[in-house]
C-alpha cells in the first residue's frame, strides 16, 4: 500500500472521527488541514512530518482528560506532543464545543479552526501557564486566526 507523502515542510495530517455526530459537518477536514497547515507555515519549526487529529465525544475526551492529567471533566480540546517526526495528537470533544458554541455565541468553522489553532500551538511547545505565556500564545493566536480570515478569538461578543 501507497501511502502519499507530504510536501516539503508540510504535515500528513491523519483525522480519525470516533463520534458520529462530527459527521453532521462537511469539510469539517480540510478546515481542520487548512488551520494546522496555518499554523504550521506561521510558527516555522520544521522537522516534523505528521499529526494526528481524534474527533470524539465528551466521554472520551473526559477519560483521556483523567488518566494523563488527572481532571475528572472533558474539555474543548487536548494535546499530546510527541516525537519527531509525529509533532503528537490533538483530540476534540464535541459536546463540549457544542456548548460553547452556545454559550460563547461562536460560529462552528470559526471556533474549530481556533482549537486546532490552539492545540497545535500546544504541540510545539506553547503554554499558557502564566501571563507572559498566555500573551504569546493568545497574539499568535490572533495572528494565525487573521491569517486564514477569522475574527480575534478572544474578542468578547
Amino acid at each position: 500500500m501507497h501511502t502519499a507523502m507530504p510536501l516539503k515542510n508540510e504535515l500528513l495530517t491523519d483525522i480519525l472521527i470516533n463520534f458520529s455526530d462530527w459527521n453532521k459537518h462537511p469539510g469539517l477536514k480540510k478546515l481542520i488541514k487548512t488551520a494546522i497547515k496555518q499554523t504550521v507555515s506561521y510558527v516555522g519549526i520544521k522537522g516534523y512530518r505528521e499529526i494526528s487529529v481524534l474527533l470524539a465525544s465528551n466521554n472520551q475526551v473526559e477519560q483521556l482528560n483523567h488518566q494523563y492529567r488527572s481532571i475528572n471533566k472533558p474539555t474543548n480540546v487536548l494535546s499530546f506532543p510527541s516525537e519527531k517526526p509525529h509533532l503528537g495528537d490533538i483530540i476534540l470533544s464535541y459536546e463540549y464545543i457544542q456548548n460553547e458554541l452556545i454559550n460563547l455565541n461562536k460560529k462552528f468553522e470559526e471556533h474549530i479552526s481556533h482549537l486546532v489553532v490552539h492545540g497545535t500551538l500546544h504541540l510545539y511547545g506553547f503554554d499558557h501557564d502564566n501571563d507572559k505565556n498566555a500573551d504569546t500564545m493568545e497574539n499568535l493566536e490572533r495572528h494565525i486566526m487573521s491569517k486564514l480570515g477569522y475574527n480575534d478569538p478572544y474578542e468578547i461578543l
